[in-house]
C-alpha cells in the first residue's frame, strides 16, 4: 500500500501541493481528477519519488520512500510522466528499458527478463511492432510502446499521469481493461485523469483536486453524487444506467 501522509511540495519555493493525505492500497485502481494546474501530475511526481516531499511522507508498505534506494524503489514503483524522448531505438529495446532495475552487471538478460519483456509488449498490443523504430511511431503507437516498458518492469504499484494521451477509443477502452486487469494481480493502479467518464467507470476509488489540495476521496458513487466534482470542475455528473455511463453537465447554480 501506498500511503501519502500529509504530503505538501513544489517546486523550489512555490508550493504545489499542500496537506494531502490518502491510503491508495494494492488491488485497486484510483483516478487523480482535477483541473490542470490544480497539482495531479506533481503528487503523482511525489508518489514515485521523483519530487521530494517539503513536509510529511510518502510510505511504501510502511517505509519512507526517501530512504529507499533508487534501483530498490524502482523494483517496487513504476512510473509513466506525460514528458518521453526515447531517441532512436527499436520497440524492443525500449520495452527493454524496463528490466534495467533487475539487471547487474554487465547487462545480461535472464530467461525471466525476456518472458517479462515479451508478456509487456503482448499486454501493451505493440508484439506486432517490436522491431521498428520509437521515432517513427505513430503517437498511439508510441504511447503504447511507452506503457510496455513500463509493464515489463513489473511492479506493484503502477502510476499512470494521463495515460489515454493519443489513444483512440479502442485503445482507451483497452488500457482501461488491462488497468483492471493489472488490480486484479494485486496492483496498486494510481493514474491521472481527464476522462471523467472512463475515471467513474473504472475506479475503485476517486481522489479529487482542487488548487494543491485533497478535497473528495471515495467511490465514484459518491463522488458523482456529491459536491466536489462540482467545486473542483463545476460540472454535475449523472449515470445512465441504460447508457451504462455517466453524463455530465455545467453547474450554472
Amino acid at each position: 500500500m501506498l500511503e501519502l501522509k500529509n504530503v505538501s511540495g513544489g517546486y523550489g519555493k512555490r508550493t504545489i501541493v499542500s496537506g494531502v493525505s490518502a491510503e491508495l492500497a494494492g488491488g485497486e485502481i484510483t483516478s487523480i481528477i482535477g483541473a490542470n494546474g490544480c497539482g495531479k501530475s506533481t503528487l503523482l511526481m511525489m508518489c514515485a519519488g521523483l519530487l521530494s516531499v517539503s513536509s510529511g511522507a510518502v510510505l511504501l508498505g510502511g517505509e519512507d520512500i526517501s530512504a529507499l534506494p533508487r534501483n530498490a524503489l524502482a523494483k517496487r514503483i513504476s512510473y509513466l510522466g506525460q514528458i518521453k524522448n526515447a531517441g532512436s531505438i527499436s520497440v524492443r529495446s525500449l520495452v527493454s528499458h524496463g528490466r534495467f532495475p533487475y539487471l547487474g552487471y554487465p547487462r545480461r538478460y535472464s530467461p525471466e527478463d525476456q518472458d517479462k519483456i515479451s508478456e509487456a509488449m503482448q499486454l501493451a498490443g505493440v508484439e506486432d511492432i517490436s522491431d521498428r523504430m520509437v521515432s517513427e511511431l505513430s503517437g498511439g503507437q508510441q504511447q503504447r510502446a511507452y506503457i510496455a516498458m513500463m509493464l515489463a518492469q513489473d511492479t506493484d504499484v503502477v502510476l499512470l499521469d494521463e495515460p489515454l494521451t493519443y489513444l483512440d477509443i479502442i485503445h482507451q477502452l483497452g488500457l482501461m481493461e488491462l488497468a483492471v486487469k493489472l488490480k486484479s494481480m494485486g496492483k496498486a493502479i494510481i493514474m491521472v485523469m481527464h476522462d471523467l467518464n472512463l475515471a467513474l467507470t473504472y475506479s475503485d476509488r476517486i481522489a479529487v483536486m482542487k488548487d494543491g489540495r485533497l478535497i473528495g476521496f471515495d467511490t465514484p458513487e459518491n463522488i458523482a453524487a456529491g459536491e466536489t466534482l462540482q467545486s473542483a470542475l463545476g460540472v454535475k455528473a449523472a449515470y445512465c444506467a441504460d447508457a451504462g455511463q455517466y453524463f455530465f453537465s455545467m453547474n450554472t447554480d
